[in-house]
């Protein structure tokens, strides 16, 4: 009997460790345990105008995540996120593992697109050509497997680790979607940002300076010039002379009324070229007085656009006794490029706002939804919303807001005060109470 009871014990022993093997070893989703997971952001881009289309023929935002491990893992049930404090922002569907795979070695695309429909290696947010987060998280919603923070890109050109899996971050002016950094990194360039007038109220009495920041990646900057001019002739191009971080040209003055039309040219040594937008200042010119009063860059579930979508959205206000039509302004995200995207002068019914009146902006990269749907996207963990007279060079208002909660508005309490306050019922195109 004792026998018995002691095989017994030793049987049920021998179970348990071999339960404890089979729990240790494997797991519902083929994935290695988490101390095994060796998943890396790879390769980012956050402003896709023509450089790679998904498998609809659209030029969607894109990230990319490597597999530097030696075992196969399906990120199904996993979180990616845009936004840091909110790390279960989206979770990729678990129903197609032949899809969310990702083998020894290899690539993954993953659409930042907002247009989940289109299939689970979509995801519903999209990034900030700004600046902002990107990030995949554990199944659990807590564990960062790998986060990377960038800020302001360029159109059509990615940044991504060099070689793959690396430290190194590098910008590649022909990017590569689903395969290997490999290779020299590409010469892209000069970027051209936060070109400014001074001073800010321009008379005939005041010389005229033009700033900006022209940087180059690979340090091999060689020529920025300026060219000027009324609309019909602008032709004149002068040089512009590093003056501590920047830029500068001194243009001398003009008299009252005087429209003055410009571009700057930066070329570097391998004669990569970049040109602003043809930009102006008036002299004399007295800009409207409107009102960045509300937004809201974490929608998940409080505001619908007329397509039923959960969008970013950004409110202006007219405090004015005239209506103003706010077509040929430009929105932006980013105070260093101002001219981010310029609201169409096609239809006034829809871009003017009454006297005292509110219009909503949707912040959704889709905007062939509508003239008010705008190229930029919010990001919930904070930048800038500026609103530039159509000379794009003037600011008409701008608000630099931080971390945002979801599905919280922020708003200036009165309408057009100074006084900025959060709102759990958000009162897009009202007035905020």
């Amino acid at each position: 009997m004792k026998f018995s009871k002691l095989f017994i014990i030793a049987a049920l022993g021998m179970l348990f460790l071999f339960g404890c093997s089979l729990d240790e070893s494997t797991s519902p989703n083929n994935t290695p345990s988490n101390s095994d997971i060796k998943l890396v952001i790879n390769e980012i881009l956050a402003s896709n105008d023509a450089a790679n289309t998904d498998e609809n023929g659209e030029y969607d935002d894109w990230f990319e995540i490597y597999n530097t491990g030696t075992e196969a893992v399906n990120i199904g049930g996993m979180y990616v996120t845009d936004d840091l404090q909110d790390l279960k922002k989206w979770q990729i569907p678990t129903d197609k593992p032949e899809q969310t795979t990702i083998p020894a070695g290899g690539f993954l695309v993953i659409w930042a697109d907002g247009q989940m429909d289109q299939g689970v290696l979509h995801v519903d947010f999209k990034l900030s050509s700004g600046g902002e987060d990107v990030a995949i998280v554990e199944s659990n919603g807590l564990t960062i497997i790998d986060s990377y923070t960038f800020g302001p890109q360029q159109t059509d050109v990615s940044i991504g680790r060099n070689p793959d899996g690396s430290d190194n971050w590098v910008s590649f002016s022909k990017p590569t979607p689903g395969a290997s950094n490999s290779g020299a990194p590409t010469n892209v360039a000069p970027q051209i940002r936060n070109v400014s007038i001074s001073p800010d109220s321009l008379t005939e009495s005041t010389p005229v300076t033009i700033s900006a920041e022209v940087t180059d990646e690979n340090d091999n900057l060689s020529t920025v010039k300026l060219t000027y001019g009324k609309k019909d002739s602008i032709n004149t191009t002068v040089d512009m002379s590093l003056d501590g971080s920047l830029y500068k040209a001194a243009l001398g003055t003009f008299s009252d009324g005087t429209v003055i039309y410009f571009f700057i040219v930066a070329i570097d040594a391998e004669g990569e070229t970049a040109k602003t937008d043809t930009l102006s200042f008036s002299v004399g010119y007295i800009p409207p007085t409107l009102y960045i009063n509300e937004f809201l860059a974490s929608n998940d579930a409080n505001y619908a656009d007329e397509n039923g979508e959960y969008d970013d959205w950004i409110e202006i206000y007219n405090p004015g006794p005239n209506p103003i039509d706010i077509g040929g302004m430009y929105i932006s995200d980013d105070k260093t490029d101002l001219t981010t995207w310029q609201i169409p002068t096609t239809d006034p019914g829809k871009t003017t706002i009454p006297a005292g009146g509110f219009l909503v902006l949707w912040a959704d990269k889709q905007s062939e939804q509508g003239i008010l749907h705008v190229e930029i996207k919010l990001s919930g963990s904070g930048e800038d919303v500026v609103l530039t007279a159509p000379n794009g060079t003037t600011i008409i208002d701008s608000y630099t807001f931080g971390e945002q909660s979801t599905d919280v508005s922020m708003g200036r309490m009165p309408d057009g005060s100074d006084n900025w306050v959060t709102f759990t019922t958000p009162t897009p195109g009202a007035s905020n109470h």
